[in-house]
């Protein structure tokens, strides 16, 4: 759906207001924006569809009941990433990567971290789903990585409790708040869920501590934006940090490694996702669109951190998709 133009004022939508032979259409229409391709057309009046967002400074607040339905996440067709913290007041979801062991079953109650970074297939029946939704600037300040599963469950962080009350009491109060006291709701939530997520970041070893942790999580985040510019190096990013190269080189030492090793690791990284995911790009091409100036190298290093040459890789994993059951 449209995310609103006023800020702290409730956005509905409702399927009912929809003619029934258009409600598919618009409402297929509506997410596509997002990555989200609907992938049963159900017959148009069984269709339910009930929306409302709230937008604040910091992020989305979303409140979503559906009838049953199948999407898929395609992260090609989405404008950049989304993580977000959701919580299912009613029904239940399961989400499936492409991998067989990244499906994840979220029953009712369950607060949950959750990344679209990846194909995703959402089978939803009859589900009632709140959500908190940072802007992504405001998550690349905590996160230097991909969370390692589709799902995070938050049910025993020390804030669950309280972050659920007030999404709940959010959700059913909207209409008799003004604007002042839904901005002040809105506001605690993204600051709780930032918190939240800054433990779960710190689990996963996604942000670093230490006396130069801040060089070091500005020069990564960096580097994961840029990794594909063929003359990023330690000086480019010293400069752009102001930092000098003698702090900038502390910062990684103090996590055991190095700028070079980072930004090797990251264009890897990026390299095996597009094996994965673009069979239509040449071996060469990816070499280059990640940043390796040389391809006879980009495959040597692939081949040491992978064990295996590039085009094995993307073949493996083309063997394995087609070899999977279906769920």
């Amino acid at each position: 759906m449209p995310r609103p133009s006023t800020l702290y004022v409730p956005h509905l939508l409702n399927a009912k207001d929809i003619q029934p032979e258009e409600r598919f259409s618009q409402i297929s229409h509506n997410l596509s924006c997002y990555g989200i391709d609907v992938v049963n057309n159900r017959r148009p009046e069984e269709i339910i569809a009930q929306h409302k967002t709230i937008s604040g400074i910091m992020g989305d607040y979303c409140s979503a009941f559906g009838s049953k339905n199948d999407t898929i996440f395609d992260p090609h067709k989405a404008k950049e990433s989304m993580i977000y913290i959701s919580l299912i007041v009613q029904g239940n979801q399961r989400i499936d990567g492409r991998q067989s062991n990244s499906s994840t079953q979220i029953d009712q109650g369950m607060l949950i971290l959750h990344e679209r970074n990846d194909y995703y297939h959402y089978q939803s029946a009859d589900v009632k789903q709140l959500y908190i939704i940072p802007h992504l600037e405001q998550v690349k300040t905590i996160f230097s990585g991909k969370l390692s599963q589709p799902a995070v469950s938050l049910d025993n962080h020390h804030l669950a409790n309280f972050l659920k009350s007030h999404m709940l009491l959010l959700d059913h109060q909207s209409a008799h708040l003004n604007s002042k006291e839904i901005a002040l709701i809105v506001d605690s939530l993204h600051n709780m869920a930032l918190l939240m997520m800054a433990d779960v970041a710190k689990e996963q070893g996604l942000i670093s501590t230490g006396k130069q942790n801040h060089i070091f999580n500005g020069a990564k985040s960096y580097i994961k934006q840029n990794f594909n510019q063929h003359e990023l190096s330690p000086d480019t990013i010293s400069k752009t940090l102001r930092c000098s190269r003698a702090s900038l080189d502390r910062a990684f030492n103090e996590q055991g490694t190095s700028v070079m090793l980072v930004i090797k690791s990251v264009r890897l990284n990026a390299a095996r996702e597009l094996l994965e995911n673009n069979c239509l790009l040449r071996i060469e091409q990816i070499s280059w669109l990640c940043g390796f100036i040389n391809h006879s190298l980009f495959s040597k290093l692939f081949r040491e951190k992978y064990k295996v040459s590039p085009k094995t890789w993307r073949d493996n994993f083309k063997s394995s998709l087609s070899s999977t059951p279906d769920s």
